[in-house]
């Protein structure tokens, strides 16, 4: 006799979640083949269909899942971290890097560039400035109609206005760099405004720094001027600002002077730009003569005229514990005041 039929249970629940189409696709397609089998000998043909159609199935749901939001959320964080990390990639990080790189250029042109200049900027990059507490009626903003960045004696070179100008950028209108900040996309050079041209301009430097180097070497040879082995070697090398070097001459006519550093150059600045600061003291004179004090050098310095006065002069202590005055003119740098033979 036929045993006795179950009663039947609970109908099944239904699962969670629907299948990814992968699941499906895979299953419908052996459900057809195991039909065809049973009517076809087609066997090898069905086993080599159905591993194509696997191999299918499977990347496409490798597909759907990497387009999932989970994995993208995941993809996200991922570039931010890089880009934190000092790479510019997507993201949060990158756009903290374009941040730093103008804040960073901004304060630099507050404290470095003369107040005259007009500094031409992207819109973006204006707005920085003027946080930075530069006057508006200094800025020439550079619009995406602007045809060339003529107008600016100063130029923040950014990726808006890389993109804008292309290589005429620096290879026309602004071909030397005073400093730079940030790197790749994020970068932010500070650029002097050449106004007859690159390469009239670039022929007038090498001049200038021709001219500097006859000047460097000359001063050495004054018994008023005493200069440390690392100065010596930049006057020599003509690194030193033109300003700085005919002040301390006529400094040296009255007071014996001691030149301790003329500093290192800014980071991303062209070759030939000069330095344009200065340790000095007093040094003794002939005979038993002292030497001057800090704040007689502080008085004869701010008694100059421009372009020869200082814009910062600040008394300091060094690593040694020597008290020092640190001179420093504004960029950028003038050229000619040497004339064409130093």
């Amino acid at each position: 006799m036929p045993a006795p039929r179950q009663a039947a249970g609970p109908p099944a629940r239904r699962p969670a979640s629907q299948p990814s189409w992968g699941v499906v696709l895979v299953t419908t397609f052996r459900l057809w083949v195991h039909r065809r089998m049973e009517k076809t000998g087609w066997r090898v043909l069905a086993t080599i269909l159905a591993a194509v159609i696997l191999f299918a199935a499977g990347a496409i749901t490798i597909a759907l899942i990497k387009g999932t939001p989970a994995s993208n959320s995941s993809g996200t964080s991922q570039g931010s971290g890089t880009a934190q990390g000092g790479i510019p990639g997507s993201g949060g990080g990158a756009l903290a890097l374009v941040t730093a790189a103008r804040r960073q250029a901004a304060n630099w042109v507050v404290q470095q560039v003369n107040p005259d200049q007009v500094i031409g900027c992207d819109p973006i990059m204006c707005a920085a400035l003027e946080a930075a507490h530069i006057q508006a009626n200094r800025l020439l903003m550079l619009g995406p109609s602007q045809p060339d960045p003529l107008g600016s004696e100063i130029l923040l070179d950014t990726a808006t206005l890389r993109a804008q100008f292309g290589p005429r950028l620096e290879s026309v209108y602004a071909p030397v760099s005073l400093a730079a900040f940030g790197s790749g996309a994020a970068r932010v050079e500070v650029r002097f405004v050449a106004p007859y041209g690159a390469h009239s301009y670039l022929a007038d430097l090498a001049a200038d720094l021709a001219a500097r180097k006859l000047a460097g070497t000359e001063m050495l040879r004054n018994d008023a001027i005493h200069a440390s082995p690392a100065a010596s070697h930049q006057l020599i090398a003509g690194q030193v600002d033109t300003r700085l070097l005919v002040t301390l001459v006529t400094l040296a006519h009255s007071h014996p002077v001691d030149i301790i550093s003329f500093g290192t150059s800014q980071a991303g600045a062209s070759p030939g730009v000069p330095l344009r600061s200065a340790e000095i003291a007093g040094a003794p004179g002939p005979g038993s003569t002292p030497a001057a004090s800090v704040q007689t050098l502080r008085s004869f310095l701010s008694a100059q005229q421009p372009p020869y006065r200082p814009s910062a002069i600040v008394a300091a202590k060094t690593a040694s514990r020597q008290t020092v005055l640190r001179v420093e003119y504004p960029a950028p740098s003038l050229l000619g005041l040497l004339g064409t033979h130093g």
